[in-house]
């Protein structure tokens, strides 16, 4: 799903571009295109078997159920075990929608003429952005097995307890990837204008909005506790900023790129790089 989101961005913004690109401005970042830009699209690529394969591990079976507890779940998050789960559903398709919606959000950027000159720099560092998210995400919810908070509800059957994806619940990765893209959204519109104090602070309170209900969305459905959205939106959000920031302050060096890799047993993230 997020994987095709992202193409669906790259297609739309091949027909939104228009006109003659201005050349006399400074670009505001730095990209290395067939770097982060073909080995981004190649690791979020890979990262739909990864997904996959998280769900395996993270399988229940009908002895670990019952030894489920709620009372060993902290009174922070306790209260989301007992949502209804007659409104699991409803607010699952919910989330789908604001997340996807979060995703393509970087559109908007397209009808700005200042910014849509530098729309390959910036559909680059877009999914290079997402890439980072990712194998933060996963080196995260590969390490931490977290009972998902459904599973704890006594009103729900034991048979929808078992099987796979039910401890992955730490952390929200529809949480992380929806303020990864927003946040993204933001950073760069303030950027290009050199927007700050007051205006800077309302733009990322409005872009918080989407990540915040596909959240709250989360809970109800019975997937992830609050802290578990709570990182997960401090997750995207940091990398929706950072990773454009770093871009911004490595500009004027060119022997500086963030690249993907990929290990021969199979081990895959991103580094930074100096190239002499």
């Amino acid at each position: 799903m997020k994987l095709l989101s992202v193409l669906v961005f790259l297609s739309l913004s091949l027909t939104n571009v228009s006109g003659q690109a201005d050349t006399t401005k400074q670009k505001v970042y730095r990209v290395s295109l067939p770097y982060e830009g073909g080995g981004s699209l190649v690791f979020i690529g890979v990262s739909a078997l990864g997904f996959k394969q998280l769900d395996r591990v993270a399988s229940f079976d009908q002895a670990d159920v019952v030894h489920l507890d709620p009372n060993s779940v902290n009174a922070f998050d306790r209260s989301v075990i007992f949502n209804n789960p007659a409104n699991y559903d409803r607010a699952q398709k919910r989330s789908d929608l604001f997340l996807n919606v979060s995703i393509l959000s970087p559109l908007l950027l397209m009808a700005d003429k200042r910014i849509r000159k530098d729309w390959l720099d910036l559909l680059t560092l877009y999914v290079a952005t997402h890439a980072v998210d990712n194998a933060i995400y996963f080196a995260s919810a590969y390490s931490v097995r977290r009972a998902r908070p459904f599973t704890y509800n006594p009103d729900v059957p034991l048979e929808t307890k078992v099987g796979v994806a039910k401890s992955n619940s730490f952390y929200s990765g529809h949480v992380s990837f929806s303020s990864t893209a927003t946040f993204f959204l933001a950073k760069v519109f303030t950027d290009y204008h050199h927007i700050k104090g007051w205006k800077r602070v309302a733009i990322f309170s409005l872009v918080s909005v989407p990540p915040a209900l596909v959240a709250y969305n989360r809970m109800e459905a019975g997937k992830h506790f609050k802290t578990d959205v709570m990182l997960g939106f401090a997750v995207g959000a940091a990398s929706g900023i950072l990773i454009p920031e770093l871009h911004k302050r490595i500009k004027q060096s060119k022997s500086v790129a963030l690249e993907p890799f990929f290990s021969a047993t199979g081990q895959k993230g991103l580094t930074l790089n100096y190239h002499f």
